[in-house]
């Protein structure tokens, strides 16, 4: 009867040892799986935040890429605009070459080519008499050969500048321009107004201004150098 008891007894011991273990087991198994688990969502977190920051990267860089090709189409358009001015600047810078050569040749005018801009500057004598606003018979055929070139080529505006030199105002003169800044201003508006009335020039693409003697080329202590301040330049200006 006592081993029976001391049977039960071990029995019923080792139920209770080995069901306590098993209890331990599952709680370090769920306490294992839940943290896991927090891992798991963590990580999860972490490559959702990972993918919206390379997707905004992307996003960034295709609006790059887009401003890039923009960017570029925009410079491919400007260099096909500069190359037409300046195709245009030379053709007419060709045109006046053969149409004034006698008096390129006489040093009379002078072509320049300015940060693509041509200049065509006159010696104020062919143009003027001294002191005169009136411009010459010889004067007029020259500007008219000029407005040739100038007429059909609608893309380039033209400014005519007056340029004196230093002398002042003889009294004959000082009712009708007290300063040279009068005489200037009214010889290159009747060029610009010549321009316009017989060489068929859209008055839109014309201005005229006066300069008087500040922007001299040269010195005017001599009267070679007098001579090269007093002048008209005309001025091609690609329109933009």
């Amino acid at each position: 009867m006592f081993k029976k008891i001391s049977f039960v007894f071990l029995s019923l011991s080792l139920l209770l040892v080995f069901s306590c273990v098993s209890k331990k087991q599952y709680v370090e198994l769920e306490t294992r799986s839940n943290a896991t688990q927090a891992q798991l969502e963590l990580d999860k977190e972490n490559l959702q935040a990972q993918i919206s920051n390379l997707n905004s990267q992307n996003n960034r860089l295709l609006d790059t890429i887009e401003g890039l090709k923009v960017e570029l189409k925009q410079e491919k358009l400007a260099v096909q605009q500069k190359d037409r001015e300046v195709s245009e600047l030379d053709k007419t810078r060709m045109e006046i070459e053969s149409s004034l050569k006698e008096q390129i040749a006489q040093k009379d005018i002078k072509l320049e080519e300015i940060e693509g801009k041509l200049k065509v500057t006159f010696i104020d004598k062919i143009l003027f008499d001294s002191g005169s606003v009136i411009i010459k018979p010889k004067g007029q055929e020259v500007i008219l050969k000029l407005a040739d070139s100038f007429r059909d080529n609608k893309d380039q505006n033209i400014g005519v500048e007056g340029h004196t030199d230093d002398v002042q105002i003889g009294s004959a003169l000082l009712d009708r321009f007290p300063t040279n800044w009068e005489l200037s201003t009214a010889r290159a508006a009747a060029v610009a107004r010549f321009l316009q009335e017989k060489g068929n020039i859209a008055p839109e693409r014309l201005t005229a201004s006066g300069f008087s003697f500040y922007q001299a080329v040269t010195t005017n202590d001599t009267p070679e150098g007098r001579e090269q301040n007093r002048r008209i330049e005309i001025i091609l200006v690609p329109v933009r």
